[in-house]
């Protein structure tokens, strides 16, 4: 189980590197263009990342029989590919149509991009709870 807490902190500890210092040093340093470019690199990329770590660490509670650790591990891998493979091409489609003035696209990419947000912040809480259930005990 203490690899299952090692995996979700690594979760968590990217997410949280992501979160802090990504897109304020990008947006510091790069055109608005180039941190578009950027973005739409490292975002396929992360989610890809989380995937996998979260995979490995359904694999690791499976293995140890966990219980609500599992379908936490689960969900979070669940949510890394929703991003990767359904919300992000839709992102970018929604934000290129926006960029030529689309107000509908606007919108839609709005909409998306929340619920983006929204499961990247239940993914990091999902993370954070499994991997400080070994601080609390």
């Amino acid at each position: 189980m203490a690899l299952l807490a090692i995996f979700h902190a690594a979760i968590a500890g990217f997410m949280l590197f992501f979160m802090a210092v990504v897109p304020q040093a990008a947006f510091k340093t790069l055109s608005a263009q180039a941190v578009g470019s950027f973005l739409r690199v490292l975002f396929p990329r992360m989610f890809l990342f989380g995937l996998a770590l979260s995979l490995a660490a359904s694999g690791v509670a499976f293995a140890a029989g966990a219980g609500w650790q599992l379908y936490v591990s689960l969900g979070i891998a669940a949510g890394f590919a929703v991003n990767v493979f359904g919300l992000t091409p839709r992102i970018n489609i929604y934000r290129d149509r926006d960029l030529e003035g689309d107000a509908a696209a606007r919108r839609m990419f709005g909409l998306l991009h929340m619920v983006s947000v929204a499961i990247f912040l239940a993914q990091l809480a999902g993370s954070l709870a499994v991997a400080g259930m070994f601080v609390w005990t």
